[in-house]
């Protein structure tokens, strides 16, 4: 019994001794697929926040020489075309690349850091040259050739090499760090492989943890390279990879036989919205914006936002320009739709230019030429042109007077280049000069004195309309009030642009200007014309009514020539009616003419609605002699004194005056004394 007790116990001690040594294997089995799973795991963890913030920092440097390259682009397109939108955008673009570049000094490590601080300093350097060369390219300086040869282009392509060759590097290092990692997973999951099934379920929860990290990766450069390529608020592409498809359809066009075409879209109102509704409003127009031209141009046109409110639409195949004009105006058409926004309604509307392009044309030239085409269409109204070489030569040139009239404006024009003439306003009932109308002169430098024709309407399509009425209101009640001082208050007229009204700031500018020159209110008459009335009513007519509670006087300009309806003449608050110079002009020939008819009927609708009413144009003293004879109160026009100077005034209302009453005499003497109902006295002076 002994022998088979201590077998057992032989037996029993081995199978303990085989199970605890199996148990003891599996336990360091275990043990060793845990220490293996958990060094992989944190492994894996800091190799993938090194590959992520290796993504950034390769992203960032990319985005940098992309913001860089466009730099010298625009550098490039404004010695071509030295307006201000160019600079603008070298400006935008180059404060791009400084914030990258700061970005990676913040978020970097210790070597990016060290890369971005080195092109940072190269950047900055190159940026200075390049405002060098533009001011003297905006200078016409013919240094600007051998300052670009010999300095900014070296400095561009220094910079260019090193970003490149520090961009290619983050991208090698950050796809090493993916090859790694990738590695690292095939090493975990053929030591994972060797374990038991619970060992096998914690790789595969590790795997897809791994995995999903690195889909996470991946999805994040994917969007990188998107935004890289996209506008973020409307999702469409932008400048730089519409150059992409428009160099790709140039391509095409080259090989081809058929014709591609570019389009500029500009919306016109957007600032209003911006101004009046908020900044949400506005994205939300641009959105929609976006959108409708994004139907409009179908799936074979290629809609881009180049920044602001400005898009580009590109057609890689037309039939002809025909086809092509008729989609810009369906494009146009959609924009002037009401946008329902969360604030309420708004109104926009675009204009578009179009320039084709065939074999021979280039992407520059053809962003020229829609952009000039785009130009026309705004100060035309017309919504959509085509661009003509006949017709668009000279908007390299308006754009340059843009640019100084804007400069003139920002500096306050310290030499005084904006005038101011005044024309004076004869009372016909004794030849006496109660009032003159300011009208403004620019002494530009190189052209000479430029009428209003050569500027404000470049003015008016452009923004500047109510910084630069507000800066000739200054100018004209402040000589008012230096009239007033000398003992002479002449009341001064001064005209308001269409845009004016309706701006929240031009009312309070207006009665604050008027204040600190401590002019008399009713000193002051507001000229409007009846189609900018016309334009949006509602508002021209609260703005007036704001004004002449506070003493400033109104004045109808161009009566006869804007078709308004008499129901909305009847609400303007007005004090005056101006007969535009159109009926006055042959007024002494004939007295059965129909323009002596309108006359006549536009003197008595003014004296029934208890305006006083001025004659604008007379030219000769049987006009005058005629007017008075009409009952008519005031006239203005050469026949009694052109638009002068301030300080030659006094020498040209004597004249005047002369000129009136001597006119007078010589009609009583042919004609007999006047009526006594001829003088009648006018409800508002």
């Amino acid at each position: 019994m002994v022998r088979p007790s201590g077998a057992l116990r032989t037996r029993v001690i081995g199978f303990v001794r085989r199970g605890a040594a199996t148990t003891a294997a599996l336990a360091a089995v275990l043990l060793a697929l845990a220490a293996y799973v958990l060094q992989g795991t944190l492994h894996t963890t800091r190799a993938t926040e090194e590959q992520q913030r290796a993504l950034v920092v390769a992203a960032l440097f990319t985005e940098a020489r992309i913001a860089i390259a466009m730099q010298e682009v625009n550098l490039r397109h404004y010695q071509v075309e030295p307006s201000v939108a160019v600079r603008k955008r070298f400006d935008r673009v180059a404060e791009e690349a400084d914030r990258t570049l700061a970005q990676v000094v913040e978020t970097g490590d210790g070597r990016a850091r060290v890369d971005a601080l080195r092109l940072r300093e190269q950047q900055t350097a190159y940026r200075g040259l390049a405002a060098h060369l533009m001011a003297l390219v905006a200078d016409s300086d013919p240094r600007h050739a051998q300052l670009d040869r010999l300095e900014v282009t070296p400095a561009f392509y220094s910079l260019q090499d090193d970003v490149d060759h520090v961009a290619r590097a983050y991208h090698d290092s950050a796809q090493q760090q993916v090859t790694a990692l990738r590695r690292t997973q095939g090493r975990l999951l053929a030591g994972t492989a060797v374990g038991f099934a619970a060992g096998l379920a914690l790789v595969g929860m590790i795997m897809r943890l791994v995995l999903g990290y690195q889909r996470r990766l991946v999805e994040q450069a994917d969007e990188s390279r998107h935004l890289a390529l996209h506008d973020p608020l409307t999702g469409l592409p932008n400048r730089t990879l519409f150059g992409r498809r428009l160099g790709a359809a140039l391509r095409d066009a080259h090989t081809g036989e058929h014709e591609m075409a570019l389009m500029v879209v500009d919306l016109d109102g957007f600032k209003a919205v911006n101004d009046t509704l908020g900044h949400h409003a506005g994205d939300q127009v641009l959105l929609e914006a976006g959108r409708r031209l994004s139907a409009a141009a179908g799936e074979s046109g290629v809609v881009a936002r180049l920044g602001g409110d400005e898009f580009a639409v590109l057609l890689p195949q037309v039939t002809d320009l025909d086809a092509a004009t008729a989609l810009a105006e369906r494009m146009v058409e959609a924009l002037r739709r009401n946008f329902v926004l969360d604030e309420g309604p708004a109104a926009i509307s675009g204009s578009l230019g179009i320039a084709l392009g065939g074999a021979d044309a280039s992407g520059e030239e053809l962003f020229r030429h829609a952009d000039a085409a785009m130009y026309r269409a705004k100060a035309s109204g017309c919504g959509v042109a085509v661009y003509d070489a006949r017709a668009d030569t000279g908007t390299q040139d308006r754009m340059r007077l843009l640019a100084e009239l804007r400069g003139l404006l920002d500096d306050g024009d310290p030499q005084g280049r904006l005038r101011l003439h005044y024309q004076p306003q004869v009372r016909l009932s004794d030849g006496v000069v109660t009032s003159v109308e300011a009208l403004v002169r620019w002494e530009h430098p190189e052209r000479g004195l430029l009428p209003p024709a050569a500027f404000l309407t470049i003015a008016e399509t452009s923004g500047l309309e109510v910084r630069l009425t507000c800066h000739l209101l200054a100018l004209a009640v402040h000589q008012a009030a230096a009239w007033r001082l000398a003992g002479t208050p002449y009341c001064v007229a001064v005209n308001v642009s269409p845009g004016c009204l309706v701006d929240a700031g031009f009312v309070p500018a207006v009665l604050n200007t008027v204040a600190a020159a401590g002019l008399p209110p009713e000193l002051l008459r507001l000229e409007l014309t009846e189609t900018s009335i016309m334009a949006d009513p509602a508002s021209t007519v609260r703005a007036l009514c704001q004004i002449r509670d506070h003493g400033v006087s109104v004045s109808v300009d161009d009566f006869g020539t804007g078709f308004s309806s008499l129901a909305q003449l009847r609400q303007v608050p007005a004090d005056e009616l101006k007969i535009d110079r159109m009926f006055i002009k042959e007024l002494g020939q004939d007295a059965g003419t129909p323009d002596a008819v309108m006359v006549r009927s536009a003197i008595d609708l003014g004296h029934n609605l208890g305006l006083s009413v001025v004659a604008e144009g007379v030219e000769d003293a049987g006009a005058l002699i005629r007017l008075r004879d009409m009952n008519c109160d005031y006239a203005q026009g050469f026949a009694l004194s052109r638009p002068v100077p301030a300080d030659k005034l006094p020498e040209a209302c004597t004249r005047a005056e002369h000129t009136a009453r001597a006119a007078m005499a010589a009609g009583d003497r042919a004609g007999g004394q006047p009526s006594p109902g001829r003088h009648r006295a006018v409800a508002r002076p």
